[in-house]
């Protein structure tokens, strides 16, 4: 049952014809196979080989690279219907394919040649947090630290790690000079810690690292200027983007498509002789949660499209529609919790039944919630531009 407006513009529909449409084909084994994946704490093997046959871990990456280059409003497309399937599968995706704009500052040489030099079919784990202490040695770095987070379950090729070198100054505006470094996952030691609440498949454990050099050439600021070429890796930083926001809009549909479920089959233990989809407060209920999902995922399309807008015509976004953007993130995590909250309520104790998918997608949305993007003021930000008060990146 179709519980939200699916798009028909003619750009969705030519989405059909790649990257969303080799999805479509996987969607109903990722939602049969979710519980499975969750007892196992990993997405099944057979579902990344076959989603990265799809080209899912490179639809970000430039054409030029071998890459599919969907823009940010495309890629999140995907995420959303992964996560509509399943909550962990879609975080893996959006988490390995969304990386790569983290390690845009490296040198081109080293992207062009050394990176991709043989295609983009890469997978990439890692984590941005600059839990890493570096110390400068001839020719780059001795990297050390334990670093949390590093969502996937598959070995990558290539592994992600935030740091900042000891003794180094800050930044003019006193934040610390936070890099990062690419490094071969054999140079890492992965703790089996990710034992979570929600997104359990994600495989989202710390990793360590002692004493590993690093050449500087695989080095490179957090917040610098890109050297991959596609507009999508122009906008200003940020630590997520739409794709994030895509997971917990997905599996908010999903719940709805739940819940559609049970409003046709189940009937209240004191009234048996009708179900719950009869009851005229119930449907209202429903319909408000239906248009209020379908509204996120309408801010979520809009404001991406605007700053994607801006990335292609080589412009900066102002500071409005840059922080319209990334507040919607915050506003979509805690909004999503509440839909979701609500749907719950509604479903009554079918709901709660680990044979039931309603509650591992309750358990991924509140998970998705804690992350950086739903609480790093950006609300605050736009509302102090929109009052005039600030105009700042």
């Amino acid at each position: 049952m179709t519980t939200l407006l699916e798009s028909t513009s003619s750009h969705d529909q030519e989405a059909d014809q790649g990257v969303l449409g080799l999805v479509r084909a996987h969607l109903p084994e990722i939602a049969a196979r979710s519980a499975e994946a969750e007892a196992a704490r990993a997405v099944p093997a057979e579902i990344i080989t076959a989603l990265r046959e799809a080209g899912v871990f490179r639809m970000s990456l430039p054409k030029a690279w071998g890459g599919e280059q969907l823009d940010l409003v495309e890629s999140a497309r995907v995420v959303r219907e992964l996560s509509r399937a399943d909550g962990s599968t879609g975080w893996t995706v959006q988490a390995a394919s969304m990386a790569w704009f983290f390690v845009r500052s490296l040198p081109r040489e080293t992207l062009e040649k050394e990176l991709f030099g043989n295609g983009a079919d890469l997978m990439l784990r890692g984590a941005i947090a600059p839990k890493g202490k570096a110390t400068p040695v001839q020719g780059g770095y001795r990297l050390s630290g334990r670093w949390p987070l590093a969502s996937g379950s598959f070995t990558p090729d290539w592994m992600l790690a935030g740091f900042v070198v000891e003794g180094a100054p800050p930044l003019p505006d006193g934040r610390p000079d936070i890099r990062v470094a690419l490094i071969r996952p054999q140079q890492a030691t992965f703790l089996d810690t990710w034992d979570a609440v929600g997104l359990r498949a994600t495989q989202s454990t710390d990793f360590t690292m002692d004493d590993v050099f690093v050449p500087e050439r695989f080095t490179g600021p957090l917040v610098g200027d890109n050297n991959i070429p596609a507009p999508f890796y122009g906008l200003p930083y940020t630590a997520t983007g739409a794709s994030h926001d895509a997971v917990i809009i997905g599996c908010l549909e999903g719940a709805l498509g739940d819940l559609a479920e049970l409003a046709a089959t189940k009937r209240p233990a004191f009234n048996p002789g009708v179900v719950i989809g009869a009851d005229p407060v119930f449907q209202e209920k429903f319909a408000e949660l239906h248009l209020r999902t379908a509204a996120l995922n309408a801010l979520l399309e809009q404001t991406g499209r605007v700053v994607m807008d801006r990335a292609l015509a080589g412009e900066e976004p102002t500071a409005v529609e840059w922080f319209s953007y990334t507040g919607g993130h915050q506003h979509i995590h805690h909004e999503g919790s509440r839909i979701l909250n609500e749907i719950m309520t509604l479903s009554g104790s079918s709901g709660l039944y680990s044979v039931h998918p309603m509650q591992r997608r309750w358990r991924d949305v509140r998970c998705v919630a804690q992350h950086v993007a739903g609480n790093n003021g950006s609300l605050r930000r736009l509302g102090a531009v929109l009052s005039g008060q600030e105009d700042v990146r």
